[in-house]
């Protein structure tokens, strides 16, 4: 009988030592999840603007490490911009072939830029030869006042990949139309009215001093 009451007493004892081995475990794992997911949303918290900030600083040294392989040229208003000398005469069916495939690139890649037509202005073609210096045809590409090249180069920077990253952090191309132009970049001269020419006092032609060769004024909201 004594035997007996001595395997209850243990038997007993054991079953609370199991029960209160349970509850620790179940304690310590409770603990351990709540650790586990402070961590969790510690990390959630700040992983994301760390990893921002670091994928836009290497994003603009990689930028400035391929710029830095081409030529700097002083573009006026191209200090932060994407300039684009072109023509929209189909006089020279190569020279507006070769527009419209840097054209269509720029367009492709959503970015936003400056359009210059020589045809247009001849402003903007002395401009364009001043910088360069020498008598050339468009397309002439720059960026950041770097020039990229002509219609060869850009199309050769497009397959290797690295027109994309020059053109990455500009303004997408869908941004809003322009009131006043409609993002042509033109308009009409309100005092010759597209003439080019006006009446002086003494009833004689005389140029225009508003206009440019064609009867056109830059408009003062894109150019």
């Amino acid at each position: 009988m004594k035997d007996v009451k001595e395997r209850m007493v243990k038997k007993l004892k054991l079953i609370t030592s199991l029960g209160n081995l349970k509850q620790a475990i179940a304690l310590h794992k409770s603990n351990l999840d709540r650790t586990i997911f402070h961590q969790i949303d510690e990390k959630e918290c700040l992983t994301p603007t760390t990893l921002e900030s670091s994928e836009e600083q290497q994003l603009q040294q990689n930028l400035e490490e391929l710029l830095s392989e081409f030529k700097e040229k002083c573009v006026a208003g191209g200090e932060d911009s994407v300039v684009f000398y072109t023509t929209s005469l189909q006089g020279v069916r190569k020279t507006f072939e070769d527009c419209r495939k840097v054209r269509f690139l720029l367009e492709n890649h959503n970015v936003s830029f400056r359009e210059r037509d020589v045809s247009l202005d001849c402003e903007f073609k002395e401009e364009m030869w001043r910088l360069l210096g020498v008598k050339v045809t468009p397309p002439k590409l720059f960026v950041k006042c770097k020039y990229i090249g002509g219609a060869d180069e850009v199309v050769a920077l497009n397959e290797n990949g690295k027109l994309k990253m020059l053109l990455e952090g500009f303004s997408s191309a869908k941004a809003r139309q322009c009131e006043w132009c409609e993002n042509e970049r033109f308009l009409i001269c309100w005092k010759c009215n597209g003439r080019s020419r006006v009446v002086a006092e003494d009833e004689m032609w005389k140029r225009c001093i508003e206009c440019n060769e064609n009867g056109l004024v830059k408009c003062a909201l894109c150019i």
